[in-house]
């Protein structure tokens, strides 16, 4: 494949003091002593810019990890730990400015300090939108609450990049439980449930009007989607608007809403379903480092059937347009 420019956008990293927050370290694959993921995680500087340069990976857009400071109890520690977190990011970003750029980490505990700091974030640190990871203690972003935050990301002109988390408790006990603690953990998480509920997240968005009162809104979601392409026309005929109260289809506010990465899905299936319902104009190249290898990713952008048009756009150009990188 010729040489051109390689933009991963659903890269992570974290702060010690927000991952002790929130308890992070139950993941069984960073609970290990001295474990490299961890390590990776935490490394903002020479590790990771070596890992990158032996995938042939131009850019990172750097996030901090799920479940980030979204579930945080205490809406003032959210606030604070989420703005340590973005400075410390911006602080890498300033070193590094042709290898890094960065979503903000938001505290919607509280959703107006969350609106505050994403207008910080984007005007006074120069990132490029935000990350949400999933629900807020329970509560989903059709919640009129978050009404104050969505208002801003339109107003910005960024991105919401809608990540996975954990289910909520009962959800968790009830679907996900009785078997060993690892593959319980996996089976609510990366395995599946983390996709699950992100793409319920995006048809309550739908079907709550969010984006008949934030028609400008964009959205960005991973992992190929999130299972909703392979569903997409299941929803609609189920949920058209003699059902739902609302102007459109289902499919229609989610092509003209939301953005698609490639994050942690490496194989073709998923990629051509995704291209096929979604446009090579709406999908975006991820790899999801640290937790999957970012010579997996690359060797997805080598093998794809994709016109060379196509192979840029996802490539960098979408990134590019998107996020206005240069």
């Amino acid at each position: 494949m010729r040489a051109m420019r390689v933009i991963a956008l659903e890269e992570h990293f974290w702060t010690p003091a927000v991952a002790e927050a929130i308890g992070a370290l139950r993941n069984p694959d960073t609970t290990a002593s001295q474990s490299p993921l961890a390590a990776n995680l935490e490394d903002l500087g020479e590790g990771r810019l070596a890992a990158m340069d032996a995938a042939g990976i131009d850019l990172q857009v750097i996030s901090h990890t799920t479940p980030g400071v979204q579930h945080l109890e205490d809406a003032a520690t959210a606030v604070t730990l989420a703005r340590e977190s973005n400075d410390q990011l911006a602080r890498a970003v300033d070193e590094h400015p042709d290898r890094f750029a960065a979503f903000a980490t938001l505290p919607t505990p509280d959703p107006s300090a969350a609106a505050d700091e994403l207008e910080r974030a984007v005007g006074e640190l120069g990132m490029k939108g935000a990350m949400v990871n999933g629900h807020t203690s329970g509560r989903f972003l059709d919640d009129p609450a978050f009404d104050v935050l969505l208002a801003r990301f339109e107003r910005l002109g960024v991105p919401l990049y809608l990540h996975p988390t954990e289910p909520v408790p009962a959800v968790r006990d009830a679907y996900y439980t009785g078997f060993n603690p690892a593959v319980s953990w996996f089976l609510s998480a990366a395995a599946w449930g983390w996709h699950a509920e992100t793409a319920l997240h995006v048809l309550r968005m739908v079907l709550g009007g969010v984006f008949d009162r934030h028609p400008q809104l964009t959205l960005v979601i991973g992992h190929m989607g999130e299972m909703l392409p392979f569903m997409l026309a299941r929803v609609d005929d189920n949920l058209p608007p003699k059902v739902t109260g609302l102007d459109r289809m289902p499919s229609e506010y989610i092509l003209d809403h939301v953005h698609i990465t490639t994050s942690g899905l490496f194989t073709l299936p998923p990629l051509l379903c995704t291209l096929m319902v979604f446009g090579a104009e709406r999908v975006l190249f991820s790899v999801d480092w640290p937790y999957a290898p970012n010579q997996d990713g690359r060797r997805l952008l080598e093998s794809a059937p994709l016109s060379p048009d196509d192979l840029e756009r996802i490539a960098h150009g979408n990134a590019e347009r998107l996020l206005g990188l240069t």
